[in-house]
């Protein structure tokens, strides 16, 4: 078909749709990024109710999973069955004061707070903006005291997969919401259960996964076997997030590990100063490239 100026730009709209539908996928309440063709991960907007009948308080929304390596293999854990409450790629604090009163936002099974998703600003082929809101049940009634949003961008390369994750939250209870100190809690990624005791940890340091528990790196990596292949995760803070480089939380046996700025000390979110942290995930397929990720870090730390 010989193409005129008309048709051009029909066929080129076309083209960019066509581009849009396989980044976004809105269905059901999940949100979707890729890089070309590789899937970088799911958002989930939607509900996912907890899988054990019994114990509804493990579902949530408002969570990234799947995380996806290059390669397509699942590297994130939903709901791993000794640790339900840890939901792939989230963001809870564990020990928060509420005028006086303890909320653990984390162990959902303790049934005083909750963290959900509650809008979607924008989705397109390169970035997702959402809204979660913290939720305390121990006032009587359930009431919202930090509202949350997820700027989540799509960073193309040629063979990672590699996505920004910034995440600013706002007071808006009454009192400053206090987070104490704690040895876990923040931004936590879980790995896929074929990890469990079977997983590697290394950090920009070189420390190994007990060494590496309570240090302070700017990149941790964890990686192992899925369906025969090696693939990985790795996390990267932003040197201008608060206290970075942030301690982190590795756990003995468990594949996860956690950005934890309260293993140093309480902190207050107040209502007129925002709580910004930024992180930078990269997946990979393979050992893991220590140079390149040393480059990816670079990068990053020089963006923002």
């Amino acid at each position: 078909m010989k193409l005129n100026a008309n048709n051009t730009y029909i066929y080129l709209l076309i083209l960019c749709f066509l581009s849009l539908s396989c980044a976004i996928n809105s269905e059901q309440g999940k949100l979707q990024l890729k890089d070309g063709q590789r899937s970088l991960l799911t958002y989930n907007a939607g509900y996912t109710s907890s899988p054990f009948p019994d114990k509804p308080f493990y579902g949530r929304s408002g969570y990234i999973h799947p995380l996806y390596s290059p390669s397509g293999k699942t590297i994130t854990a939903e709901f791993p069955k000794s640790h339900p409450h840890q939901h792939a790629l989230m963001f809870a604090w564990t020990s928060a004061v509420i005028e006086g009163r303890k909320v653990d936002f984390w162990n959902s099974h303790k049934k005083q707070g909750r963290v959900e998703h509650v809008e979607t600003i924008s989705a397109s082929a390169d970035k997702i903006l959402v809204k979660l809101q913290y939720i305390d049940l121990t006032a009587g009634k359930e009431t919202p005291v930090i509202n949350e949003t997820w700027e989540i961008t799509r960073i193309p390369h040629e063979e990672l997969n590699i996505f920004d994750l910034k995440s600013t939250q706002s007071c808006i209870s009454q009192t400053p919401v206090k987070i104490g100190k704690y040895h876990y809690g923040g931004m936590c990624i879980r790995a896929n259960d074929t990890w469990v005791n079977k997983v590697d940890i290394s950090t920009d340091q070189g420390l190994n996964r007990q060494a590496a528990n309570n240090s302070r790196p700017k990149w941790i990596a964890m990686s192992g076997l899925i369906d025969g292949a090696i693939c990985g995760v790795a996390a990267i803070g932003h040197p201008s997030n608060f206290r970075s480089p942030q301690p982190i939380r590795v756990h003995p046996k468990k594949p996860y590990f956690c950005f934890a700025p309260m293993i140093l000390g309480d902190f207050e979110i107040k209502k007129d100063q925002a709580y910004i942290s930024t992180f930078r995930i990269v997946t990979f397929d393979g050992k893991l490239n220590e140079e390149q990720l040393n480059t990816v870090y670079k990068n990053f730390a020089s963006k923002y």
